[in-house]
């Protein structure tokens, strides 16, 4: 009795090893991302300080513009009172213009019509003497000067009309190009504003999110550290209760052990009595005393392992270095994988005590027993299992089916035999026969 609730208690400190060793976030993988999350968040940082220099020069170039613009505003003012001005001198010239061109053609229509009498010679003959002909010919002259000195003076204020005139055009002009041009030029630096404000709005919620990303990492990697700190403090814990689980267990084992090799030694003692006694006469019957009937109280012995299904297999995995199929369990394989038919019998490799009969998810449905020479031997991916711990059973009996739970690819049977319950794995193949 007492062996059997040593052997649960060595039961219940490996299944809760199992329990308490969850696979959580490794903290080199977690240093990974927030080291690539560091490298974005820079990444970004040196973005957002390009944009916002960008930004800084464009607002500058703009200020500058706007300064431009108001200065061509400001000249346009100007001019635009330069050209009310030149438009009233121009107006003024143009009725002075009017008028002489208006005296002009009256003049012109006077001496055409008193040709003969303007004619100088006509003055001259006319002329009552001498002295009113030079007064008459002066008259004469100062007519047809004054009339010259007109057009003269005409002609002027048309080339000063027709010169303010240009000079007002172009001007006017030079004032609408610049100023169109302006305007295109602040709206190209609009529009380039709105977009990099767009890209820095854009920016800064990348930085934001990655901002966010680093933290949850690192409160990750911190819940990771108490995890792992915790696990190892408890694995600790399990580790010396199992080691004095097991200590007591080979103590109780060696006790029971020579207290059946006392009740066997006493046994043949008794029988031998028996048989003396028989000799002589003293008893003529052949049944056995109660001290024949007694059994040693301890796991079967039996000298070798024999092979774990009764019908054919094949082997498709061996011992030691492999490449893990499934990327699980690692390179290494701990016993042999039988391939047979789902369902097939798994049968006790050899007489022992099943110290674990549950779920794994590596493992899947399995069984372990721990036989009387101190190995372990293991029936995993079972798809059902027939026993349970505590259980003594003998070589050959039925133990589970054949399956592919847990890590599997498909219905086999990976057995396998170790010195220690989930440690110092031997090859099985060095045992049995196949």
């Amino acid at each position: 009795m007492r062996f059997k609730k040593i052997i649960a208690f060595t039961l219940l400190t490996t299944t809760l090893s199992g329990f308490v060793c969850p696979a959580v976030i490794h903290a080199e993988s977690v240093d990974k991302k927030i080291e690539d999350s560091q490298k974005k968040i820079d990444e970004l940082n040196a973005k957002k300080n390009a944009s916002d220099k960008t930004l800084s020069d464009l607002n500058s170039t703009i200020t500058k513009l706007d300064k431009d613009i108001n200065k061509v505003l400001e000249e346009k003012a100007s001019l635009e009172k330069e050209i009310n001005s030149l438009t009233k001198e121009i107006d003024d010239l143009t009725i002075i213009i009017n008028k002489r061109n208006k005296q002009i053609e009256s003049q012109a229509r006077s001496m055409q019509l008193n040709k003969e009498d303007q004619d100088l010679v006509n003055v001259i003959l006319e002329s009552e003497s001498i002295s009113d002909a030079l007064s008459r010919t002066v008259a004469y002259s100062k007519l047809v000067s004054a009339n010259k000195d007109i057009m003269d003076e005409q002609k002027k204020d048309q080339a000063t009309l027709a010169k303010k005139k240009e000079t007002l055009n172009k001007k006017v002009d030079d004032v609408n190009k610049t100023a169109k041009e302006l305007k295109t030029k602040q709206e190209k630096l609009e529009k380039s504003k709105a977009e990099q404000v767009a890209l820095a709005d854009k920016i800064l919620k990348e930085l934001s999110k990655e901002t966010d990303n680093k933290s949850a990492y690192e409160s990750q990697k911190a819940e990771a550290k108490r995890i792992s700190e915790e696990n190892k403090k408890r694995l600790k814990e399990l580790s010396d209760k199992q080691a004095a689980a097991k200590k007591a267990l080979q103590v109780q084992r060696e006790k029971e052990q020579k207290e059946a090799e006392a009740k066997q030694l006493e046994a043949q003692s008794s029988l031998s009595i028996s048989k003396q006694s028989s000799a002589i006469g003293k008893s003529n019957n052949n049944t056995k005393t109660d001290e024949d009937k007694k059994e040693t109280v301890s796991l079967p012995s039996q000298d070798g392992f024999s092979l774990p299904l009764s019908g054919g297999y094949t082997i498709t995995s061996g011992f030691g270095s492999r490449t893990d199929p499934t990327g699980y369990s690692g390179d290494h394989h701990d016993g042999i994988d039988l391939a047979t038919g789902a369902g097939t019998p798994i049968l006790a490799s050899r007489a022992g005590q099943v110290v674990e009969a549950s779920y794994h998810p590596s493992a899947g449905n399995h069984v372990i027993i721990l036989h009387d020479n101190g190995l372990y031997t293991y029936y995993m991916h079972m798809t059902n299992i027939g026993t349970s711990v505590g259980s003594v059973v003998d070589a050959g009996d039925t133990i589970g089916t054949v399956g592919s739970t847990g890590n599997s690819t498909g219905a086999h049977l990976h057995f396998g035999i170790s010195s220690s319950l989930w440690n110092g794995f031997i090859n099985p193949t060095s045992i049995l026969s196949f």
